[in-house]
């Protein structure tokens, strides 16, 4: 007989694998009204999980298969969870080697595109994301930064683009207006 695992967070709060498992299900069938090979490939995806107990006798995956599939809820929300855990160990060594340092959360957004259009404007958003870093002002205050490209769907089937970023910036960047942008410099 199987038995059944609770999957939970450090916080004790319980990841919602049944239902990510549902909206991979959901995905595979529409893959599978399309005609599309890979829809048995992502209806099987995390179907088998392999557990092994460690030293504390606490269950830890070692052995499963996902599809992979850029659309996949399941491996979607697996592949978040493994960024957001990158993200805070970067986060954590970049706050190590400059203490002083402070956080600035910027989303950068255009009008929308169609789809024939959204390859060449995200193109060109990314160039000019390039170009406004190595703007002085900036320049002279960015430790680093962390930069994510969000596409949205609107209702009269265009695409939205808009990036979210975290600038990691001087100290020094809030204590004069020589230094600090406001929100109309940045646009």
């Amino acid at each position: 007989m199987a038995k059944i695992l609770q999957d939970t967070t450090k916080s004790g709060k319980q990841r919602p694998w049944r239902e990510r498992k549902i909206e991979n299900v959901k995905y595979a069938d529409y893959l599978e009204m399309l005609h599309y090979r890979k829809a048995r490939r992502v209806k099987e995806c995390g179907e088998v999980l392999r557990f092994i107990a460690d030293d504390e006798g606490r269950l830890k995956l070692a052995q499963t298969w996902f599809c992979k599939s850029r659309l996949c809820p399941l491996c979607n929300w697996r592949r978040a969870m493994k960024q957001s855990n990158q993200l805070m160990e970067i986060l954590q060594v970049a706050v190590g080697r400059e203490p002083k340092g402070r956080f600035i959360f910027l989303t950068l957004t255009e009008e929308n595109a169609s789809g024939t259009e959204l390859k060449s404007r995200l193109r060109e958003m990314t160039r000019a994301f390039n170009r406004l870093i190595k703007y002085k002002k900036v320049a002279k205050n960015l430790l680093g930064f962390v930069r994510s490209t969000e596409i949205t769907v609107s209702a009269n089937e265009t695409y939205h683009q808009h990036m979210h970023v975290l600038l990691f910036v001087k100290s020094s960047y809030f204590a004069s207006s020589a230094n600090y942008l406001s929100q109309a410099e940045w646009t």
